[in-house]
């Protein structure tokens, strides 16, 4: 580990997170210089969306693509920040949607019980509370994390949790992520709260989910640091307003946090100078800093520091074919963590990019190994990639084991013949083989290709006729002879082909 944070490309991370805080902390300065020199012109409305249009243009004749395939990599309808390559949908119900729909079904039950409901809650359960008792000064903390003021309120800080939330989620689940959630909120208020006792001497009522929710943008910040986020901007002019969409601004995505941060940095400056906002900056910044600190207990930042390795590898190979690059970014992965299957499986690939090797059989093994007992049906797919290279089975036990995952990601006929390879083999142990032989007879029926079922089925009744399954093994043979009269290839193929239309 020593070693491998010594590195050069270490350091360079290094200086380039510290660059990105840097200018993502200023950035707001500079929008707001541009803002003020093209404000009073015609620049905004013409001149600029001419010169786009124009830069697309080149762009599109270079690459060899329509001017509208271009255009879309420029422009988006979509009219909120996001992480780019990242889906903003998840298939199944988690921690991010949950807490969304906790927050929404709070706010418009309060709602439909009415104002004078809602001023109770308010009153009781914000954060210090105004009407103080033993039960609800202990409650209140996490209580006024699921209040909202109004309907903006409710919906601004639900589009956070779900752009940062959604996203974070995937990389440390769903505990992990409530924990960061509920205790950065917590501290968040608890931070305000001390902050304006001690320097002002007066009493701060706070609800809303922003200092939990700027909790997860703190920990977003150290775990997926390195990501690229869209930024629309909606400085198109006419074009803008006429078709609806922005520029689409590329940025890291700690550049854009820290563009978040100017703003609750210099709230929270105001607040701690006495004037009122109605805001809780001071909130926002204790959760973010907490929310940071959770994340680097948990070690966040060398998972981040992985990933990003892996993508920059992905990225060389991809977009620059760059495969020396990518291989050092790999193999230098690999010595901060052996066991990372997605750098196993593409260093192999790599490896293997002119002719199979060795050295790429090693990595595929390595990652099937890694994954077979937790992840079999991701170690058959890695599996139906070493076979298209190798066109050679694993040992009798992990195949066998491998056999049902082949059969649900869908790739029950190579399963079958990994297994009669290693029935044909003779190195094979024998003690395996009939039951490699029973299996392979089993999917061969199931694929309809009865002719190789039956003579497997015929094999296994001939070497071993003491095997467990040995009548019901003569039961299916004499039904599938019987059924399936002729079991030759010719049949199964001329039975297929008459179940298909005619032109």
């Amino acid at each position: 580990m020593a070693s491998w944070r010594e590195n050069k490309l270490w350091k360079e991370q290094k200086r380039f997170i510290i660059t990105t805080a840097i200018i993502g902390f200023f950035l707001p300065i500079i929008i707001l210089f541009l803002k003020i020199i093209v404000v009073f012109s015609f620049t905004r409305y013409f001149v600029i969306p001419t010169l786009f249009l124009g830069y697309v243009m080149i762009k599109s004749i270079e690459r060899g693509d329509s001017f509208l395939d271009t255009l879309r990599d420029y422009c988006t309808f979509v009219t909120f920040d996001y992480v780019e390559r990242e889906s903003l949908l998840e298939k199944r119900f988690n921690a991010t949607y949950a807490l969304i729909l906790i927050n929404v079904a709070i706010h418009y039950g309060l709602e439909l019980l009415g104002p004078q409901a809602r001023s109770e809650a308010v009153l009781n359960l914000a954060f210090l509370p105004l009407r103080l008792h033993p039960w609800n000064f202990l409650l209140s903390p996490l209580a006024s994390m699921f209040l909202h003021a109004d309907a903006e309120h409710l919906w601004g800080n639900m589009f956070f949790l779900w752009v940062f939330g959604l996203v974070l989620e995937r990389r440390i689940g769903w505990k992990r992520l409530l924990a960061i959630y509920l205790i950065s909120g917590v501290v968040g208020s608890l931070i305000m709260a001390y902050l304006y006792i001690a320097l002002f001497a007066s009493w701060s009522t706070g609800i809303g989910a922003s200092g939990a929710i700027s909790g997860l943008i703190g920990a977003f910040a150290l775990r997926l640091f390195y990501k690229r986020m869209v930024f629309p901007l909606p400085i198109l002019g006419v074009v803008s307003g006429l078709m609806g969409f922005s520029l689409k601004v590329r940025m890291n995505s700690l550049m854009l946090i820290m563009f978040y941060f100017f703003y609750d940095f210099m709230g929270g400056l105001m607040q701690l100078a006495g004037v009122d906002i109605g805001i809780g900056f001071l909130d926002h910044l204790g959760g973010t800093f907490f929310g940071m600190y959770l994340a680097s207990r948990m070690k966040f930042q060398d998972a981040a520091v992985e990933e990003m390795m892996l993508e920059r590898a992905e990225t060389a190979i991809d977009e620059s074919g760059d495969n020396q690059q990518a291989e050092r970014l790999l193999e230098l992965l690999l010595e901060k963590n052996p066991d990372r299957v997605e750098a196993l499986v593409l260093l192999a690939r790599l490896k293997n990019r002119s002719r199979p090797s060795e050295e790429g059989k090693w990595l595929y093994l390595k990652a099937m190994d890694i994954l077979i007992e937790k992840e079999p049906e991701k170690a058959a797919q890695v599996f139906a990639e070493f076979f298209g290279c190798y066109r050679e089975p694993l040992e009798p036990d992990r195949q066998y084991r491998l056999t049902g995952a082949l059969e649900k990601i869908g790739k029950a006929s190579l399963a079958a013949r990994a297994l009669e390879l290693l029935v044909d083999d003779p190195e094979t142990p024998e003690i395996w083989r009939p039951r490699l032989l029973y299996r392979a007879a089993q999917i061969l029926e199931k694929l309809e290709f009865f002719e190789g079922a039956c003579f497997r089925y015929e094999q296994l009744l001939e070497k071993y006729p003491d095997f467990p399954e040995a009548d019901k093994v003569r039961q299916k043979l004499e039904k599938l002879k019987t059924v399936h009269g002729d079991t030759t290839w010719s049949s199964f193929v001329r039975k297929k082909s008459d179940t298909l239309p005619v032109p």
